[in-house]
């Protein structure tokens, strides 16, 4: 999942900044969450402790907490987060081929009149539905893209 634009596009290969996200951490539907084999392994860096998940062919990247170490299956999905290097120092590697761009994540928005005319703020609620492309009924907002990946194996 990423919070951006339209880029990348199909059959572009990237090399995203991410986090595992799952669902009992986040509001995750089941239409966006895998199963991944994964290691994860704990990595000291500047006086601290962060979990770094290897997802294959030299992908990685980042975990909440060191909950699940070693070898492990993972359920839920990629959040792809430009403003990571915020929250962690280790750098997640590694390139991703999008496969599709299938859907959105959405919620319900409510808008309200701000006292400049056409202007309204904006307040999401209800819970995060997946919706596929051309399903998004006009009292949703979109909360994040919904990108199908694969990892690419790194060359080198």
């Amino acid at each position: 999942m990423e919070p951006f634009a339209d880029e990348p596009g199909i059959g572009e290969v990237c090399a995203p900044t991410t986090y595992w996200a799952s669902p009992d951490r986040m509001d995750l539907p089941a239409e966006v969450c895998s199963e991944v084999p994964a290691r994860v392994e704990a990595v000291s860096t500047d006086g601290r402790t962060e979990w770094v998940a290897h997802l294959g062919n030299g992908f990685t990247t980042m975990m909440g907490d060191g909950s699940q170490v070693g070898d492990v299956v993972l359920h839920g999905c990629l959040v792809w987060d430009r403003y990571l290097w915020l929250d962690y120092r280790t750098k997640p590697q590694g390139s991703v081929r999008v496969l599709d761009r299938p859907g959105f994540l959405a919620r319900h928005e409510e808008h309200t009149p701000t006292p400049h005319p056409g202007m309204f703020a904006v307040t999401p609620y209800g819970p995060t539905e997946y919706r596929e492309h051309g399903s998004l009924p006009t009292s949703f907002g979109v909360q994040w893209n919904v990108l199908l990946v694969e990892t690419v194996a790194s060359s080198g």
